[in-house]
């Protein structure tokens, strides 16, 4: 059996293992349903809920992990594409995903040192008196499967660089296609030649770690005399590590973990990898994520993103440059339901790119509208990146969400009124001739969009009333989605495997980097770095607003150059205690955080999603008409920007009037 067979068997093994998972979320999903429901109409609850949906989120979490790992769902910074030859970055990834096998394989061991430790007092839960060791079994199985699957993937990536590939060679993980069906697409290396060219990077790997335990006495020793030094150099280290293709996920759970031998010692540094994964994946509140991700997935399934953009063209047919300001809608409501710009941006450029070209509207106006528009997927509540920033932060969901929402639709008026300036100021990039709707086309449009309407407002709602908790909500948005797909018939084999399959990656995806995340940030608080920033800005005496100035700046330009949710991963566990020492609010910071982020993704000449919309149009459109076409919507952006500064009522009102 060769290593692509062995792919291939572990590849439908973990598939179905995830599947399993994100069926578990989904029975646990409407259980919660059910208690809202029993609640709201006898007054009375499922006892233990809390603990069955922690526990039993947290063990379909980690059966998604095997999953991730074969289809390699990590975030990294690829920036030397262009500058290193496919060789060179084969043999990088190489030593990517040797740092992946250290990372999994050290938690696997650790969460299984803490289900022993668990069995052995026999812990158990508050209210249900379950055991709980046996939840953590099995997801210490999980990552122990995890950990094997990587072994794998590690060896298809030897493969690839001893082949002179960038990417795995004779293997691509396509979630529609049997395994089966891809092996033997590219034989590459003799697997004897690769089985030990493998085992030589993994004996270097093991030497170093034998070289850095045994020199750890001295290092703590320096770290500790020189404290500032050291976390200017593990962060200098962050940032290299990222551009050389380590996944965030590994960079930041590692390092953090080498600062905590630094500062605790061995024992105490593993046993916190452990104790902060599992606090993490079982953590009732947490299940909130897979849930929203779900809820998008299904929405999508629904044709629920359709109706809104077909809504927002009938009411806006009407003016001038109406399709741009459709699809300034349609980038809101999409954007609502699945809460992710980079998703907005791709799927409504599909669909609105080609549809303004053909209608006579410029391509610099199309590209521009749906770049900005994209970047309401994150603002519009529910999103997903406040929903990290929340669990980072430990900042409320709820009142983040309930924030945003007149942010958000100050950002939906400047862009529409930056069409309307634009289609005046330059009248050859719209049609001349406009169509109105009648009123039977907008009933009719109403009538398709209304339960998509109704869902929104439910799950908003009944946080902002305090009805139900973000979990709650989140379950009730994924039962609504799910039954307005079963009612319109979009349920079938093929849909429930696509909502799987998108809910595995992302799922693995999140929950990795943000374990990651929380080690880091608890290392960087073990250090003291952050509040000795803290005291070093201080120190300098200046307004906060300067120095919130030019944290600003320094956002742009990070959020120019990567994905928003890398930026704001790798930087709050240094910046957000500089911005609360200053005085600001961390429901308003984690808005301004957001917003400037997401401008960034649409900033000449970096922003990412000008490069997505050149790759939707097949290079069609040159990229000097996509940066003057996306212009208006920056300065719209930075109005916007420049308004919340100055005015932080605008987006801390609407919390304070929430209901407790």
């Amino acid at each position: 059996m060769n290593i692509d067979h062995i792919a291939a068997w572990f590849t439908r093994m973990t598939r179905n293992a995830a599947f399993l998972g994100v069926l578990a979320m989904l029975a646990l999903v409407f259980a919660t349903v059910t208690d809202v429901i029993l609640r709201w109409l006898f007054a009375t609850s499922i006892v233990g809920l809390n603990e069955i949906v922690g526990m039993g989120t947290g063990v379909a979490v980690a059966a998604t992990f095997p999953a991730g790992a074969m289809q390699r769902v990590n975030l990294t910074i690829e920036l030397l594409h262009s500058v290193l030859s496919k060789r060179k970055i084969g043999w990088l990834k190489v030593a990517a995903h040797t740092c992946l096998l250290i990372f999994y394989g050290l938690m696997a061991w650790q969460v299984t040192v803490y289900a022993i430790k668990l069995n052995a007092r026999a812990a158990e839960t508050v209210y249900l008196k379950l055991p709980t060791a046996p939840f953590i079994f099995a997801i210490a199985a999980f990552f122990v499967v995890t950990a094997l699957a990587q072994i794998v993937i590690f060896f298809l990536s030897v493969r690839s660089a001893l082949d002179g590939e960038a990417g795995l060679a004779g293997w691509s993980m396509d979630a529609e296609a049997e395994p089966d069906q891809k092996v033997g697409a590219k034989s590459g290396a003799p697997a004897v030649k690769v089985f030990w060219a493998g085992l030589m990077v993994l004996a270097v790997a093991a030497l170093a770690i034998w070289l850095f335990m045994a020199g750890l006495p001295a290092m703590t020793a320096w770290a500790q005399a020189n404290k500032t030094a050291f976390g200017v150099g593990v962060l200098l280290l962050l940032w290299a590590l990222l551009i050389l293709y380590i996944p965030l996920a590994v960079v930041m759970g590692l390092l953090g973990l080498v600062t905590a031998l630094f500062y605790m010692g061995p024992g105490p540094a593993l046993s916190v990898l452990g104790n902060e994964s599992i606090g993490f994946l079982t953590n009732y509140s947490v299940a909130v994520l897979p849930m929203f991700l779900m809820m998008g997935s299904f929405a999508v399934v629904a044709g629920m993103s359709s109706d809104i953009y077909e809504l927002a063209h009938t009411l806006l047919s009407r003016r001038r440059g109406g399709l741009a300001l459709a699809t300034i809608g349609g980038c809101a409501g999409f954007g609502a339901l699945t809460g992710s710009s980079l998703a907005t941006v791709t799927t409504i450029g599909r669909v609105a790119m080609p549809e303004m070209v053909r209608r006579g509207y410029s391509p610099g106006l199309a590209a521009g509208t749906v770049a900005a528009g994209g970047t309401l997927g994150a603002l519009v509540p529910p999103s997903i990146p406040l929903v990290f920033y929340a669990l980072l932060t430990e900042a409320s969901i709820g009142q983040l969400f309930i924030a945003a929402f007149i942010p958000a639709f100050l950002g939906i008026g400047l862009y529409l009124a930056a069409i309307a300036i634009y289609v005046r100021v330059v009248p050859s990039s719209v049609p001349a001739e406009t169509r109105s709707a009648n009123w039977g086309e907008i009933l009719s449009a109403f009538r398709k969009a209304w339960s998509t309407l109704a869902l929104l407002i439910v799950v908003v709602g009944s946080i902002y009333t305090g009805i139900c908790t973000e979990t709650e909500a989140a379950a009730v948005g994924v039962g609504g989605a799910f039954v307005a797909a079963l009612l319109r018939g979009k349920i079938t084999r093929e849909s429930l495997l696509r909502v799987m399959g998108e809910t595995t990656a992302t799922t693995a995806l999140i929950y990795l980097i943000i374990t990651g995340v929380l080690l880091f940030t608890f290392a960087m608080g073990v250090t003291g770095l952050p509040q000795q920033l803290t005291e070093s800005v201080k120190s300098l005496a200046m307004p906060p607003i300067v120095v919130l100035s030019v944290i600003l700046i320094v956002y742009l330009f990070l959020g120019a150059l990567m994905d928003s949710n890398t930026v704001m991963f790798v930087t709050i566990p240094i910046v957000t205690p500089i911005i609360l020492a200053m005085g600001y609010d961390l429901v308003w910071w984690g808005i301004i955080n957001l917003i400037v982020l997401e401008v960034g993704l649409i900033t000449p000449p970096f922003g990412i999603h000008l490069f997505v919309l050149k790759s939707i149009t097949g290079g069609d459109v040159p990229l000097g008409v996509v940066y003057r076409g996306v212009l208006p919507f920056v300065y719209a952006d930075f109005i916007k920007l420049i308004l919340l500064v100055i005015f932080p009522a605008i987006a801390l009102w609407l919390p304070q009037t929430m209901m407790k």
